[in-house]
């Protein structure tokens, strides 16, 4: 116990600037399959001097991601529903790093049943991980963020003899939503929940497969053949023999992707998903949909490894870094049965999306 709590302590506080970092053992893999990640956070406009709402995750090491968008609601009731995204994704890399869960689906229950430092709040969720030494990726969504497989294929080009490679959609999750803009969440006082409320798949990937995680300020704003098209741009780049070259395409693949789903969000002369689905309810709403972004990329691989990273924004800022067992930004893990006996769960409101 005394040293699965020793290795559950994370990450020191960063400094709130984009850092670059590498692992110390950049070694050969011999034909295990393996995800090399990039990250982006781009926030709302008017929520840039507090880090914005979304959280993201990438661990090399771990083949782990997920994305966290708080709720803009629960702001209503005094709270930052971006510390709190933050902090609930930042626990569950905590579980998942620390050597007593077997599987994500463990790693959420173990996260779940940590007290939260925070004041409420309350967020969707979604996370991933390739499971080790397997071909099996998992995959945990709640609410609205979500998680696509694009496989490259040959495909025809239109009107021409030529063929070329084109991500085809394998799986995405589908949202959960009460209602228009109203997506499932967790939230601060049932965070204990989460793990029941969770949609769990999975599938076989293989080597040359695309992963996407994304919040809705992605899905909202791009079509799924205008992220394949995204995808297509960088395929070469990121199939490339050269593992820092796969490596720089992940990192570029996300940050076009949340770069233009930033743009699209605040045009309002095109249809988006965010305007059809508006319109589907019965509302008015024309183009985009100015939100925070978060997206995280990556691309199954075997063989040689580029030097591994640790990317998140638990800190309020994007960093990326070599990962050490140290204290984390809201505070040290610890397992279930080792806590103090004045460790309690925040509390928070249940609120709709604003």
């Amino acid at each position: 116990r005394s040293a699965s709590k020793s290795a559950c302590k994370l990450l020191r506080n960063q400094p709130h600037s984009m850092l670059l970092a590498v692992h110390s053992a950049p070694a050969l893999h011999s034909g295990r399959l393996h995800v090399v990640l990039g990250g982006s956070v781009l926030p709302h406009p008017a929520k840039a001097d507090k880090g914005g709402e979304d959280a993201f995750l990438f661990d090399d090491k771990r083949c782990l991601f997920g994305v966290a968008d708080g709720v803009g609601g629960s702001a209503k009731n005094g709270v930052d529903p971006g510390a709190f995204s933050r902090e609930m994704l930042e626990r569950c890399h905590q579980a998942a790093a620390c050597g007593v869960a077997d599987a994500l689906p463990d790693a959420l229950r173990l996260a779940s049943e940590c007290p939260l430092s925070g004041g409420g709040g309350s967020s969707t969720l979604v996370l991933g991980q390739l499971e080790e030494g397997t071909s099996t990726l998992r995959l945990l969504n709640l609410g609205d963020s979500g998680a696509m497989v694009l496989r490259p294929a040959m495909r025809e080009v239109s009107g021409t003899d030529a063929k070329q490679l084109w991500p085809r959609v394998v799986l995405r999750t589908q949202e959960q939503t009460h209602g228009w803009n109203w997506p499932y969440q967790t939230r601060a006082r049932t965070f204990d929940a989460v793990g029941k409320e969770v949609d769990e798949v999975s599938t076989a990937v293989r080597e040359g497969d695309i992963v996407l995680a994304a919040s809705d300020g992605v899905f909202d704003n791009l079509f799924e053949d205008a992220l394949q098209f995204l995808v297509a741009e960088r395929l070469d780049a990121l199939r490339d023999p050269d593992p820092l070259a796969a490596q720089a395409a992940a990192d570029a693949l996300a940050q076009n992707i949340a770069e233009q789903a930033k743009a699209i969000g605040g045009m309002r002369d095109l249809k988006t998903p965010f305007s059809e689905a508006a319109q589907e309810e019965g509302r008015s709403h024309k183009g985009g949909k100015v939100d925070d972004v978060a997206v995280v990329c990556g691309v199954v691989r075997s063989g040689a490894r580029p030097p591994l990273r640790l990317g998140h924004n638990f800190g309020g800022a994007p960093c990326v870094s070599e990962e050490r067992p140290v204290v984390t930004h809201s505070g040290a893990f610890v397992p279930p049965g080792e806590r103090t006996r004045d460790a309690a769960p925040a509390v928070g409101e249940r609120t709709r999306d604003a």
